[in-house]
């Protein structure tokens, strides 16, 4: 299978390179216009198919692409990915409004091509042990960092998008409605809270960036027991008056324990058994019409 890449930056070196590079049935197409950044990638990982030219990366005869470029670049590249028909996968946000979000997941599927943004939280291991807890009624995460404030639609788009789909990934309901409130001051958003309530429980994301430390942590609460998963590593569980810790395997690589694996095996097999049983599209869709929700009123829109 040919795979393209395309913005070779941080994420993509740490997270998605080497995971792809030990894929044996994947022939990868690496493509950025730094010459020195793709001379290193190319000898590193031994590749033979670099590009700098955005046209000629296209017309490789990739199958599938993952798009790790600046969120500014994302909307122009993804629609000429499935001008293609090449499937995409795209590190979080598809773009940083709903609107263009919504058109591009619609013409991927309107094309019959599979558009994944790249949550890997929902396929780390610590958050799987979350949802085994069977019918929640309270789900409560917080992502806080410390004098980091930033202009609503890229606190929300570029990190608090992150809160938003944990929640809706574990909260296993119909919303009925939706609060938000947040601190906006001297055009900068400080924290924000969104509140998601249906008929048999609530969810709440919560985002400070003031909060003077880094943290996440997720409590998901029912009748039974409350389990804790801190740092998307720590797991454990408050139930009858016992805390128990269910620990960590230390020989695990880092890239497991975040979901990287999980999520990019994921989009190979879904490329591979075609966008026809890909039901992603909704549910990425959701959590970004949500962030722009969110923007809008925190911004009094």
């Amino acid at each position: 299978m040919k795979i393209g890449m395309i913005g070779i930056g941080d994420i993509a070196q740490k997270a998605y390179l080497p995971v792809l590079a030990q894929i044996k049935d994947v022939e990868l197409h690496i493509c950025t216009r730094n010459q020195e950044t793709l001379s290193e990638i190319s000898s590193q990982y031994k590749l033979e198919h670099t590009y700098s030219e955005i046209s000629k990366w296209l017309a490789s005869g990739i199958e599938a692409a993952f798009v790790h470029s600046a969120t500014s670049s994302h909307e122009e590249i993804i629609d000429q990915l499935l001008d293609h028909n090449i499937h995409v996968y795209v590190d979080k946000p598809i773009t940083a409004e709903g609107e263009s979000s919504e058109r591009l997941i619609n013409k991927a599927k309107s094309r019959g091509l599979i558009l994944m943004v790249g949550f890997n939280r929902r396929y780390a291991p610590p958050y799987l042990k979350l949802t085994e807890v069977k019918e929640p009624n309270l789900i409560v995460m917080q992502k806080n960092r410390g004098h980091q404030v930033a202009d609503a639609r890229t606190f929300v788009f570029d990190d608090f998008i992150h809160v938003i789909d944990t929640i809706l990934h574990l909260f296993p309901y119909e919303i009925k409605n939706i609060s938000i409130k947040g601190k906006h001051k001297d055009g900068k958003l400080h924290h924000v809270i969104l509140q998601l309530q249906s008929e048999e429980g609530t969810a709440i994301g919560i985002m400070n960036r003031e909060a003077g430390t880094s943290e996440e942590k997720v409590e998901v609460m029912c009748a039974n027991e409350t389990r804790v998963v801190k740092n998307v590593s720590e797991v454990y569980t408050h139930k009858d008056k016992q805390i128990l810790d269910y620990g960590s395997n230390d020989w695990e690589p880092t890239l497991h324990k975040r979901g990287f694996h999980a999520i990019i095996s994921t989009f190979l097999k879904s490329v591979r058994n075609g966008a026809e049983n890909y039901d992603g599209y909704e549910r990425d869709l959701q959590g970004h019409l949500i962030a722009e929700k969110v923007v809008r009123e925190v911004l009094g829109k």
